[in-house]
């Protein structure tokens, strides 16, 4: 689940050695978003509480995506959808309540295939195949150490 996405993923929920993971993507005010990324893992009520947020927020997306419905009426504008706005009160606290893994890690992130006949402009589902982050090494030659 991608949430956010600005120049590419930047948090969302993940899979890190087989335990579900919030992601973000570490921000430097001087510089902007990073190829850094903090991983959390998350307890199942949290990420039951999102897959239903996501459900609510694709099904949206679809629809706007196919000319159903206008961009005004997307669930995370306040007011428009009372269960997606209880969901993010919850996510929310969760968010905060989380114990990030002690290093930083680098993401490549690619489309899953056969997603073909989505519309224009929906977001594809991602898989994301994370690497521990070296400043030392160019992102793309560091070891292996987890997949999506």
């Amino acid at each position: 689940m991608i949430w956010d996405i600005y120049d590419g993923p930047r948090t969302g929920i993940t899979d890190y050695k087989s335990q579900p993971c919030y992601f973000t993507c570490k921000f430097n005010p001087e510089g902007g978003y990073s190829e850094q990324f903090e991983l959390a893992p998350i307890k199942n009520d949290f990420l039951k509480l999102a897959k239903e947020q996501w459900s609510i927020y694709r099904d949206w997306e679809m629809k706007f995506h196919s000319g159903k419905v206008e961009v005004n009426t997307h669930p995370g504008n306040k007011g428009i959808n009372f269960r997606y706005d209880q969901l993010e009160e919850m996510i929310q606290l969760h968010i905060k309540s989380l114990h990030k893994i002690r290093c930083l890690f680098s993401g490549e992130f690619r489309a899953l295939p056969n997603q073909e006949e989505l519309p224009d402009g929906v977001l594809r589902e991602l898989e994301v195949e994370w690497e521990v982050y070296s400043p030392n090494q160019p992102l793309n030659t560091m070891p292996k150490s987890g997949a999506p």
